[in-house]
């Protein structure tokens, strides 16, 4: 059985990474791993450009390496992280039986044409779900305790003990109420080390999760508004798609305590971007944490650059060593059950 394994030499999946790992397939029998490069990041001067672009227009505009195109042929499985896999792939692939994406989204494939020719997509969910749940809770705890400020003052040569960040938000987590919205495998993570590492009261609301399974993990299920009035930490954990645009926006941020900090590590696309920037100029928020951005790099002249209320980092959350074997062990799983024949767990459904 061949798999094609589709990689960005400028990824984190570059060929030599995919093949220190490769040895986690080997029980799988005859099984020919085939690898070819996509240089279609090199269209863009910034690679966050073409992820930004293929999450939201998809991967047609892109063109397929002829390699790709002759390689896919006779192929069985194909296997990629963020290159783009368009109908035209999918439609010379006449043997093709799977799609794995080797990642949590699924935006840089055309999922509608995969069903249409009956080719199942799986993904990797949740496969980044321990980097960014700590780097959250991290981030949750330099703008509580304003420990990013804290550093730069005193590196500009001054000593704010006492600040005016001193609130009732300026406190040890177990103290705090958090609420996540969306509890997924991210959410999780975080309510684990929040309740169990800090002893914190962790909220969920989540249309898809049930009460018993949050209640299971300590979390208290609650409303919406009740997420958003009572929290002193609001924190974002969905998807982003059509329905999930702009989810957050300016009726939100006037339900949240004015104490209260936004935390986004998700996807910066689910906030209304002016709302926030209003909600933290006006006060209506204490403050934000922001690991992702409407535009990537952040702009020289955004509004967000010059507040001492919001805790930054450069889209990092996910981004560690061991990202690829975490992925491929994640991958084997329904690998495995596709060899024997059984219900696969990640199949895309959208």
């Amino acid at each position: 059985m061949k798999a094609l394994v589709v990689y960005d030499p400028k990824s984190k999946f570059t060929l030599e990474a995919l093949k220190a790992v490769e040895y986690k397939l080997a029980e799988l029998e005859n099984l020919e791993l085939v690898y070819v490069a996509d240089h279609n990041h090199e269209r863009m001067e910034n690679p966050k450009e073409y992820n930004l672009k293929m999450e939201k227009e998809g991967p047609e505009w892109i063109t397929p390496e002829p390699e790709v195109m002759e390689q896919i042929k006779d192929a069985d499985i194909l296997m990629t992280s963020f290159c783009g896999v368009t109908r035209a792939m999918l439609e010379a692939g006449k043997n093709l039986k799977l799609v794995f994406m080797m990642r949590s989204g699924w935006e840089n494939c055309n999922v509608k044409a995969a069903k249409e020719l009956g080719i199942p997509v799986c993904n990797c969910p949740s496969r980044l779900a321990e980097p960014v749940a700590d780097l959250t809770v991290a981030m949750m705890i330099c703008e509580c305790r304003g420990i990013l400020r804290g550093n730069r003052d005193i590196l500009n040569g001054e000593w704010n003990q006492n600040d005016i960040y001193n609130d009732t938000t300026n406190a040890a987590l177990c103290n705090l109420r958090i609420g996540l919205y969306g509890y997924g495998g991210i959410g999780r993570a975080i309510a684990k080390r929040l309740i169990k590492g800090f002893g914190a009261e962790v909220v969920a609301y989540d249309e898809y999760c049930t009460p018993e399974q949050m209640m299971a993990d300590g979390v208290k299920p609650v409303s919406l508004d009740e997420l958003l009035s009572t929290s002193d930490i609001v924190s974002i954990h969905l998807r982003l798609v059509e329905a999930t645009k702009n989810i957050i926006g300016k009726e939100a941020f006037a339900k949240m305590k004015p104490t209260a900090i936004f935390c986004n590590t998700a996807r910066a696309g689910l906030v209304d971007q002016q709302a926030l920037c209003d909600a933290l100029q006006s006060k209506k928020i204490r403050g934000a944490v922001l690991d992702v951005f409407w535009d990537e790099p952040v702009p020289k002249d955004s509004p967000f650059l010059k507040m001492n209320n919001v805790t930054m980092t450069p889209h990092r959350a996910g981004v560690t060593t061991d990202i690829v074997p975490n992925t491929y062990n994640l991958m084997l799983q329904d690998l495995r059950r596709f060899w024997a024949g059984e219900p696969l767990k990640f199949l895309v459904k959208e």
